[in-house]
């Protein structure tokens, strides 16, 4: 499935498959059970809708970091400059050039994101334990970008996906959607793709009124996140 995409963006090169040395020297053995597993199969049902709403998530993303380099003498404005290279490596991945500029290949959307699971995640190089260093925070800020994207999309009700998708960028009727649908991670629990434990190593859990929620990341996320704004003197 291809979708056009009406504005075309100016990526840098895709650096996020290229693990260095120094990275399989320092990583250490991922906790158990490791994410990898699950994460996986939460990347390998990306494809159609929810590849569309990933995009659409990314694009938002893009809008907010935006926004906070627009603040004079902001303490943001490295991660966020940073961010914004680490969500147009994504963009480079799943997009594809066409006779009419760009377009979204859904079904390039689950080959990159499993290869970004196993490449970080892999439990005998597991990133979110490394050390991270003002030369290495970009990566990590890149990696976890991208699985935090997964995670959002794959944490979304239908009607969730469905209400982006008809305001979005592509203007779509998401008709294969089904009113009041589960998640995708709450799919792949009920039809036994995902164990209890694996579930909740990809749930986000959600407190608060519809469309105010605070949203809890699986620990190891925030961990990472920690680390990640730590390294960039978030304050």
């Amino acid at each position: 499935m291809t979708i056009r995409r009406f504005l075309a963006v100016a990526i840098a090169p895709f650096l996020l498959l290229a693990a260095p040395a120094w990275a399989q020297k320092q990583a250490e053995a991922a906790p158990s059970p490791s994410p990898e597993a699950a994460l996986a199969a939460v990347a390998r049902h990306l494809s159609d809708a929810y590849a569309l709403y990933l995009y659409e998530s990314l694009t938002a993303q893009v809008l907010s970091n935006e926004g906070l380099l627009e603040r004079p003498n902001s303490p943001l404005a490295p991660k966020a400059k940073d961010s914004l290279w680490a969500l147009q490596i994504i963009s480079n991945s799943i997009l594809a050039e066409g006779e009419d500029g760009q377009y979204l290949n859904a079904k390039e959307v689950p080959v990159f994101f499993e290869d970004i699971v196993h490449r970080y995640m892999n439990a005998s190089h597991y990133w979110p334990d490394l050390e991270i260093t003002k030369g290495t925070r970009r990566e990590h800020l890149a990696a976890w970008y991208a699985l935090y994207l997964m995670l959002l999309v794959a944490n979304a009700t239908q009607d969730e996906i469905a209400r982006t998708l008809r305001s979005g960028a592509f203007n779509l009727d998401p008709g294969a959607l089904e009113t009041a649908g589960p998640s995708l991670v709450d799919r792949l629990k009920k039809d036994g793709t995902l164990t209890t434990e694996a579930y909740a190593l990809v749930k986000i859990q959600r407190r608060g009124p519809p469309g105010q929620e605070a949203l809890t990341f699986p620990s190891y996320m925030d961990r990472w996140k920690a680390k990640i704004d730590k390294a960039y003197e978030v304050p």
